[in-house]
């Protein structure tokens, strides 16, 4: 008998059409939101500058800028240090390459940014399906559902309904959109979370393979590896201490249940060395052409790190650092070393065994079902959290790392408080503090303390999900996260009229027109004040408008009118309301018509008072 592939084709063709039309209609609520988010995200890469009315900033800039060394020789783990692990540096200059195949629009960054973006808008789309294919899990493992069912049983119309809400709710965050447009964090979140579902999905290689690859984008991927420890074990054992004595046993996964006082290791030799192996080999593969390079960078990136003062967390605030994480080198001095870490009032040593110590207890605690999709989930937002507590460095685009997992397991009023609290400090910290308010250092305290707080709550609502508290317990968290949103509310008040007054007094020692401004607060003969410019207006008016009256001088003139009609008309209403004119012409070497008009009204009368100030020239005349 023979195959007749003209035969076969049609039918591959029409199986495959039927099973994506059978995706389609199962998944229709999804796959629309697909395409808006895409599509949303896509725009704003193309159509918005992150910074907002504050500032054009983003690490786009610097990212261009990096690879724009490759014209002068310099490539990272060669001849130039760098923060980033290899692959990252590596996607960042090749796409740089192919935007300089294009002429340079009057944005020089245009194209670079829309293809690293686009490049990162792969796995942004990435995550989104794999938290809508953890929700899926979620809610199958809740109503008892088989995960070797039928597609038709295993994605129930309810099922399929409450795995939307994650999704909806990541789709409508501000913070990972706007570090799409700016930040590259989305392309190691999706590893990390491609890995997890791996283990999910019983496949421990693949996942230690793409956990290597991770790892070789940011290092955060390396959480993961005990987590892929218990998922993948066979064996445990059982460390129980009771009236002085240890006993070790070895345990079944059905009886992973006991004491405060017994700890359970999972402890499956072979299938650990293994996934160690395809992890090592993974990292030693990607990171030995650049090894090869310059043996003394392929470090750079710790080393690098560990030169840092703390930065953006409590640790920094102890240590009296009120600034973003700032690196201390030149990227090309290849004579720096890394020498010993500043100095730092944080006994590190201790700080780390502490957070050992509570990872550790956690970790081993019999009640951990970690079978369970919800467990264990939980178990890695919580070490993220704690990471996040531990770390000497914060960024605001590392948020976005939480905020998945907020999303997810926390899709309630509870979780959306979270996540709009730190994302609200997370562009006060970032767009306000460091730009407009860098000298109110308070600013800076109370959102890298709030974050802490919250960081510290969600670290125990993950673990609640483990072992749930008790009814009381979870009406006073609710009941204290109102009083929190409350009081910041409140403190809204204090907080404003204390940044008004610093950002007054900031724009005015950062102005332009500062010494006319400080001349004419002070003085005590006020009246009107004739103005031709609208800068110097918006700067002259918000300082000057509780003890002068504002005018300014109008060069347009209908076909009915004249302009020497309207400025005499203009001057004399000034004169019937006051008897002080003050005037401040911004370009005293240009006249226009209005102030030939302005000249001649004034006539042979002096100014009483004359001075070159700012660029413009102040006059005072008394109308009398």
């Amino acid at each position: 008998m023979t195959n007749d592939s003209s035969t076969l084709q049609p039918n591959y063709a029409s199986r495959f059409t039927q099973h994506v039309l059978r995706l389609y209609r199962t998944h229709t609520d999804f796959i629309l939101l697909l395409i808006l988010f895409v599509t949303f995200r896509a725009l704003a890469l193309a159509a918005f500058r992150p910074g907002g009315l504050v500032l054009d900033f983003s690490d786009f800039y610097w990212y261009r800028s990096f690879a724009e060394l490759t014209h002068q020789g310099y490539y990272p783990y060669d001849n130039l240090w760098t923060t980033y692990p290899p692959l990252f540096p590596l996607v960042m200059i090749a796409l740089y390459q192919l935007s300089s195949l294009l002429p340079p629009w009057e944005f020089a960054n245009l194209w670079f940014t829309l293809l690293l973006g686009g490049f990162f808008l792969l796995f942004e789309m990435g995550n989104f399906i794999l938290l809508y294919l953890f929700a899926l899990d979620l809610t199958r493992e809740q109503t008892g559902q088989s995960a070797n069912s039928e597609p038709a049983n295993r994605h129930s119309p309810s099922a399929i309904h409450h795995a939307l809400r994650p999704a909806w709710i990541y789709a409508a965050l501000f913070v990972p959109v706007y570090t799409l447009t700016g930040w590259f964090e989305s392309y190691p979140l999706f590893f990390f979370l491609l890995s997890l579902y791996l283990l999910f999905k019983n496949r421990p290689w693949l996942s230690a393979l793409f956990t290597g690859v991770g790892f070789m984008i940011k290092l955060i991927p390396l959480l993961l590896m005990p987590v892929a420890v218990q998922l993948f074990s066979q064996k445990r054992y059982t460390l129980s201490l009771s009236n002085g004595k240890a006993t070790l046993k070895q345990t079944h996964n059905s009886q992973l249940t006991g004491h405060n006082w017994q700890f359970i290791v999972p402890f499956d030799v072979r299938r650990t060395v293994i996934y160690v192996a395809i992890f090592a080999a993974t990292v030693i593969l990607i990171g030995l052409p650049f090894y090869r390079m310059n043996p003394a960078l392929i470090l750079g990136s710790q080393q690098i790190t560990g030169a840092r003062q703390p930065w953006e967390t409590v640790w920094a605030l102890i240590d009296g650092n009120f600034d973003y994480g700032i690196i201390p080198l030149d990227m090309r001095n290849l004579d720096w070393t890394p020498g010993d870490a500043p100095p730092s009032r944080i006994p590190w040593l201790l700080v780390t065994g502490v957070a050992a110590l509570i990872y550790g207890w956690f970790y081993t605690r019999p009640g951990i079902q970690w079978h369970k999709v919800r467990h264990s989930l939980a178990f890695v937002g919580f070490t993220l959290c704690l990471f996040m507590l531990w770390s000497k460095g914060y960024s605001p685009q590392w948020l976005g790392w939480i905020l998945f997992f907020i999303a997810l397991l926390l899709p309630n009023l509870r979780g959306v408080t979270y996540a709009v609290l730190l994302s609200v400090a997370n562009i006060i910290e970032a767009n306000f503090y460091f730009i407009i308010f860098p000298e109110e250092r308070w600013l800076f305290a109370a959102t890298v303390l709030l974050r802490t707080l919250l960081f510290t709550v969600l670290a125990a609502e993950f673990l609640w999900l483990i072992w749930p508290p008790r009814a009381r317990l979870n009406r006073a968290l609710n009941w204290s996260l109102a009083a929190l949103v409350a009081l910041l509310l409140l403190g809204l008040i204090p907080a404003g009229l204390a940044l008004k007054d610093s950002y007054f007094e900031v724009r005015l020692r950062q102005s332009p027109y500062s010494a006319t401004i400080s001349r004419l607060q002070n003085e005590e003969v006020t009246g009107a004040l004739l103005l031709n410019s609208h800068p110097v207006y918006d700067w002259f008016y918000p300082y000057l408008r509780g003890k002068y009256r504002f005018f300014m001088l109008d060069d347009y003139t209908p076909a009915s009118d004249s302009v020497e009609r309207r400025t005499t008309d203009l001057l004399n209403g000034i004169a019937a309301q006051t008897d002080v004119l003050w005037i401040y012409d911004a370009d005293a070497a240009t006249t226009t018509p209005a102030e030939e008009v302005l000249n001649g009204w004034l006539g042979d009368r002096p100014p009483a008072h004359i001075q070159d100030v700012d660029g413009g020239r102040l006059y005072l005349f008394i109308l009398k």
